[in-house]
């Protein structure tokens, strides 16, 4: 039968709960019965989550001293390469520090994904105060879920600019090649019919995206604003060069609720019998024998355990867990762990540092003359690129184009919107560095934002072009103007607007940079750390240069392409 849009979310929100254990089998058909499914797909949805619910309480319970595989993790890569990997019959064991609830409606339902920053499914760290941006503490953000931060983040879904995976290449190596990296792409996710691209093949994996924007009024006159700026409109999701503006698209289903790494790949996975995940559960350090990595050292259940890995074990801990993992495991530079005391096993000077973020700029809104109706899904209508630089380089400024005030109750919802640009490529680097040895202690985080010239000067174009795409003559019908303040108008008053309502931009990378040597990277461009055995790491860390766009797709691009080199999927 056909449901209507609210059931759909409701039917995720009890599998998982099956799935966790919270309710039981009799309890489940009954509620899925009530809400009009059919018996026999009631039936199968219940034989899934109660063969998932009671293989992983039996593989919890008969932990095993060694795996194949040891995955720490269970963000965006590292639900790839559990799913991958354990597909090919390998034992596998994938660690978690966060919980496994993801049917919580603030992970499922599209439009309240801001609640989950600073709440339980995230790590709630911050960075050191900035000077541009007024020595405020920013928020460094990323998932402690299931999923990692493809469980709690806005869910815009962009596959990348291609300069910047030619750039890729150039630093890391052939491997990282451009028809790889379609391969791997291609494997992640297939495009609703609305999302089709045009110019280049569609995708078959497991995630589904979107277009939805298009049904509010707002988004086609951003698309003719963009043309009186001068921009083309493309389709941002074809392969090719983001020069101009496209119309969003959203790896979400129609009926409003995310589709992640968590729900696409790990969920269908949890039935086999060779894959366990552990939950809630702190890695230690890593457990290394001269220049070999044999495994994990973890608290579970409150007792510290050594666990090996037969073949690798392979960090999906993110930008800032991972190289904190080697650094407590003595990788890393002597000064940075000579000073909280840890023995240097495995010099390595890249390890923390080439920290990059986008930086996000807010509060740029208009009030509206009109009632707008409702935002769609997160509320994404289109995104513009600019730049100041020459064509071989992806845009310097990304603007997203919203329907409704974003982050803010500064205007209630309906009468007015939001322009919110990032700095897509800052030039400033910063680090990441222990404070201690205790492994509880969260990281030094300094991502340098806005050291740079160059970057202030970009995000000042970010701040102009974002307040003429709202002046433009495209918006006059819906736009009242810039509220509650007329626009800065001297690079003084711009700064300062910059430093009070500039922000992280969420999108950490680099700080286990691949790269073709020792001297400036920590793993070659088949994701192994340099001059260690056994030991792999794929995630946000190990991008050389952060992409011009938000980094979801190519984080999960990265682990597909990982998995082909390990032999888990055909090329």
């Amino acid at each position: 039968m056909d449901h209507d849009a609210s059931v759909g979310p409701k039917i995720d929100e009890l599998e998982r709960a099956a799935l966790s254990g919270k309710i039981g089998r009799r309890d489940f058909l009954a509620r899925l019965l009530a809400l009009g499914v059919s018996a026999t797909s009631a039936g199968l949805l219940a034989n899934h989550a109660e063969a998932a619910n009671r293989n992983q309480r039996a593989r919890r319970a008969a932990l095993r001293d060694e795996y194949d595989y040891i995955i720490v993790g269970a963000g965006s890569a590292g639900c790839v390469l559990a799913s991958r990997i354990s597909a090919t019959g390998a034992s596998v064991l994938l660690v978690e520090a966060g919980g496994a609830d993801i049917e919580q409606p603030k992970i499922s339902d599209v439009k309240r994904w801001p609640e989950n920053i600073f709440s339980d499914t995230d790590w709630g760290r911050t960075s050191v105060p900035r000077p541009g941006l007024g020595n405020r503490p920013q928020p460094a953000s990323g998932g402690k879920i299931w999923g990692g931060s493809g469980s709690i983040n806005a869910m815009i879904w962009l596959r990348g600019d291609v300069r910047d995976f030619r750039h890729w290449e150039q630093h890391v190596g052939p491997e990282w090649n451009l028809a790889a990296l379609q391969r791997a792409y291609l494997r992640l996710a297939t495009p609703l019919p609305s999302a089709r691209p045009l110019r280049s093949p569609s995708g078959t994996g497991p995630i589904t995206f979107g277009r939805y924007a298009p049904a509010h009024p707002l988004t086609a006159a951003y698309i003719a604003a963009g043309s009186e700026l001068g921009l083309g409109e493309i389709e941002v999701n074809a392969g090719g060069a983001l020069d101009g503006i496209g119309i969003a698209e959203v790896n979400a289903t129609p009926d409003g609720r995310r589709s992640g790494p968590a729900q696409a790949y790990l969920i269908p996975a949890l039935t086999r019998p060779n894959l366990t995940v552990l939950s809630n559960t702190l890695v230690t350090s890593l457990v290394l024998e001269g220049d070999d990595c044999r495994g994990i050292n973890a608290i579970i259940d409150g007792v510290s355990t050594r666990i090996t890995a037969a073949r690798e074990t392979i960090l999906c801990a993110g930008t800032f867990e991972s190289p904190k993992l080697l650094m407590l495991s003595g990788i890393g530079s002597a000064d940075q762990l000579g000073a909280v005391d840890i023995q240097v096993r495995h010099e390595m000077p890249g390890v923390g540092r080439n920290l990059q973020d986008h930086i996000l700029l807010k509060n740029i809104l208009f009030k509206s003359q009109v009632a707008l109706p409702p935002p769609l899904m997160n509320a994404a209508a289109a995104l513009a690129y600019f730049s100041n630089r020459s064509r071989l380089w992806a845009p310097d400024v990304e603007i997203m184009c919203l329907q409704s005030p974003f982050l803010t109750n500064a205007l209630p919802l309906g009468s007015g919107f939001s322009i919110a640009p990032f700095l897509s490529k800052p030039r400033s680097r910063g680090c990441a560095k222990l404070v201690s040895a205790d492994p509880r202690k969260p990281l030094s985080i300094d991502p340098r934002y806005l050291q740079e010239t160059i970057d202030q000067d970009n995000l000042i174009m970010a701040l102009d072009r974002s307040i003429d795409i709202g002046n433009s003559n495209a918006l006059k019908g819906f736009s009242a103007g810039l509220y509650p303040s007329p626009a800065p108008k001297t690079r003084s008053e711009k700064l300062a607007f910059i430093a009070q309502n500039g922000g992280a931009g969420f999108h950490y990378v680099g700080t286990c940079s691949a790269g073709r040597s020792p001297a400036n990277s920590v793993v070659n461009s088949r994701f192994r750390v340099w001059g260690v055995d056994g030991l792999m790491v794929v995630d946000g860390s190990v991008i050389p240069e952060v992409t011009a766009v938000n980094t979801q797709v190519p984080i999960l691009t990265l682990a597909e392409l990982a998995a082909e080199q390990l032999g888990m999927v055909g090329e």
